[in-house]
């Protein structure tokens, strides 16, 4: 076993796993503000193999390695290897930040660092509230790319909507309620994406900062906000249709009733009428 494999197996890993409830005998590592209702537990720790089992895509997995004196590049090379392997899309290559002596690689639902022990809670607490935010608007993307088949077979209904649409109301009453719940989630996560840069900076400060900038997390929450306006449009429009159609269709059906009555009362009298005459 060489010196590389040996730090590797002397370190640390964390499962770490995003709730609203936690169970007992979990440990909370960190709570995130309302309305989020979201709490970071871990779900097993234990010494690092050289093989790293993949976590479930909204969980993290975090490597803790002691920090060496000199940095060592054939060891940072390891670690990033070990990242790659245990992110659950293997397409997405990691991130490597260098901050006040801190070595940080990232990937979705995976992160490595190596710190001075002073420091590793700090840049822990870092990762797991950007690992949050990320994987909450990687979700949001995930979602609505898969809503846009949808879209493009329901657009149609904002233009036009008749008898055979009717079955379909309740579909896209759910449709836009999906629609809804995706942009309250992002309107949630937003400000803690938007937040302006601390001054003075901290070290904590600086990773969700330069994590942010590297994983373009702003430009990827403006173009989400573009599509759901998109999706906004277009499903109102389906329901601004849908309940003109619906309330013409019930006028017309009123004034058939009206007819009807009008041509029965008709009648009557006329018959009433023949009856008189015929006496």
């Amino acid at each position: 076993m060489n010196d590389h494999t040996q730090s590797l197996s002397s370190s640390e890993f964390e499962h770490v796993t995003f709730v609203a409830e936690v169970a007992a005998g979990q440990t909370v590592l960190m709570e995130f503000p309302e309305p989020i209702k979201r709490r970071a537990v871990l779900v097993r720790s234990g010494p690092a193999g050289t093989h790293p089992q993949p976590v479930p895509a909204d969980d993290l997995l975090i490597l803790s390695v002691p920090a060496p004196v000199q940095e060592d590049a054939d060891l940072l090379a390891h670690v990033r290897a070990w990242v790659d392997a245990a992110t659950p899309d293997n397409d997405r290559k990691s991130q490597m930040i260098a901050l006040q002596g801190a070595q940080i690689f990232w990937a979705p639902g995976c992160a490595a660092l190596l710190t001075h022990a002073d420091r590793h809670a700090t840049v822990r607490k870092a990762l797991i509230e950007f690992s949050y935010y990320e994987g909450e608007l990687r979700a949001i993307e995930r979602d609505l790319g898969g809503l846009w088949p949808e879209l493009e077979a329901d657009a149609p209904l904002a233009f036009e909507f008749n008898e055979k649409s009717v079955r379909k109301r309740q579909l896209l009453s759910r449709r836009f309620q999906q629609v809804l719940a995706i942009r309250s989630r992002l309107a949630w996560i937003t400000p803690h994406v938007l937040c302006p840069h601390l001054h003075p900076p901290t070290l904590a400060s600086q990773v969700g900062e330069r994590l942010r900038e590297r994983t373009r997390l702003t430009h990827r929450l403006e173009f989400i906000s573009g599509q759901l306006e998109i999706f906004e449009r277009v499903y109102e429009l389906c329901g601004q249709r849908a309940s003109d159609f619906m309330h013409a269709r019930m006028s017309h059906t009123l004034e058939w009733v009206i007819i009807i009555l009008l041509l029965a009362q008709t009648i009557l009298v006329s018959v009433d009428l023949m009856s008189t005459l015929g006496k």
